[in-house]
C-alpha cells in the first residue's frame, strides 16, 4: 500500500483548515521556493512551527532553492526529511552531510528533464528520491506521462539500495495505479476533491 503526502506551500496564505478535515494521510509535504530556482517564492517558515504544534505526522521539506545549505538550520528541527534538488550548482554531498549531522533523513529531488543516471552515485547516501512529474512551480499542472517509465526504472535500483520513491506533480487516481512509488504527494487531487478522505484511501490502495 502506498503512503500519501498532502502537499502544501509555505506561504503566508497557509491555513490549517484544508488539512484538518483530512484523515489517513502519512506525510505533510511542504514546498519551499526561493523565487530563483522557480519563479514562485514561498518562504514562510512559520508553517513548520504551526504544523509541528498540531501534528505528529512526518514532514517532508521540498527545497526548491538555489542554495539549500543556507536553509538547513532554519527548518531542520521541524522536518523529518530534508529534500533538495539535484539541479543545484553547489556541493550535493555537503548538503547531505549537513542534514545527516542534524540526525534527519535526506532526499534528492529531480526535475522531469534530469535522468535517473544522474543520481545513481548518490543512492547509497540518501533516504528518498523525489521524482518531479511536472516542472517545479505551482500546483495543478498536468502530469507528464513519460514519468511513469522513469519512476518504474528508478524502482529497479531498490534491489541494491535502500531509499523511498516519492512522486510529486499531477498525481490523480488514474496515473497513481501505474506508478511504482512508495509515496504519492498531492495537492489538488486531494484538497479540491468533494470527498478528500475517499481520494486518500483510493490513492493509498492504487497498487
Amino acid at each position: 500500500m502506498k503512503k500519501i503526502a498532502v502537499s502544501i506551500h509555505a506561504n503566508k496564505e497557509f491555513s490549517l483548515d484544508p488539512i484538518e478535515r483530512l484523515e489517513g494521510f502519512d506525510y505533510i509535504h511542504v514546498d519551499i521556493c526561493d523565487g530563483k530556482f522557480t519563479p514562485i517564492k514561498n518562504l514562510y517558515f512559520d508553517v513548520f512551527t504551526i504544523l509541528n504544534k498540531k501534528y505528529q505526522i512526518p514532514i517532508i521539506a521540498h527545497m526548491m532553492v538555489i542554495d539549500p545549505i543556507n536553509y538547513i538550520n532554519k527548518i531542520i528541527e521541524f522536518v523529518d526529511i530534508f529534500t533538495f534538488h539535484y539541479e543545484i550548482d553547489g556541493n550535493k554531498e555537503e548538503v547531505i552531510d549537513e542534514v545527516r549531522n542534524s540526525n534527519k533523513l535526506v532526499g534528492i529531488a529531480i526535475n522531469p528533464d534530469t535522468p535517473i543516471s544522474s543520481i545513481v552515485p548518490f543512492l547509497n547516501l540518501i533516504d528518498l528520491v523525489l521524482v518531479m512529474t511536472v516542472y517545479p512551480g505551482g500546483a495543478g499542472q498536468k502530469f507528464l506521462s513519460n514519468s511513469i517509465e522513469k519512476v518504474n526504472r528508478l524502482a529497479e535500483y531498490k534491489k541494491n539500495f535502500e531509499f523511498l520513491i516519492d512522486v510529486d506533480g499531477g498525481i490523480n487516481l488514474e496515473n497513481a495505479k501505474m506508478i511504482n512509488a512508495d509515496i504519492l504527494s498531492s495537492t489538488s487531487t486531494i484538497l479540491k476533491a468533494d470527498d478528500p478522505n475517499l481520494v486518500i484511501r483510493l490513492l493509498k490502495s492504487s497498487g
